[in-house]
């Protein structure tokens, strides 16, 4: 079954972004040289590195599990991004 998705790696990477926002708040993963608020894809790849060395060899054999993986860790950083920008009212 080519389309069998291990979603292992996925749920570390989850655990170790709510670890990183807990220690570090969301600001850690902006780009401080722009104007409006981006995220600094090397953070969100520091994260899933993290989290890839945690998970088990069989998510390592998966070739796109690392680019999903990171997909995944964007857009619940930038559904946290909107959600502060909307309590902040902007």
């Amino acid at each position: 079954m080519p389309n069998v998705v291990d979603l292992t790696l996925v749920s570390r990477a989850r655990r170790v972004l709510r670890t990183v926002l807990d220690e570090r708040g969301l600001g850690f993963f902006l780009l401080s040289s722009s104007r409006a608020p981006k995220l600094d894809p090397r953070r969100i790849a520091w994260v899933v590195a993290a989290a890839r060395r945690q998970a088990s060899a069989r998510a390592r054999r998966d070739p796109d599990a690392l680019s999903r993986t990171r997909r995944v860790v964007r857009k619940e950083l930038i559904r946290r991004l909107s959600e502060a920008m909307l309590q902040a009212g902007l």
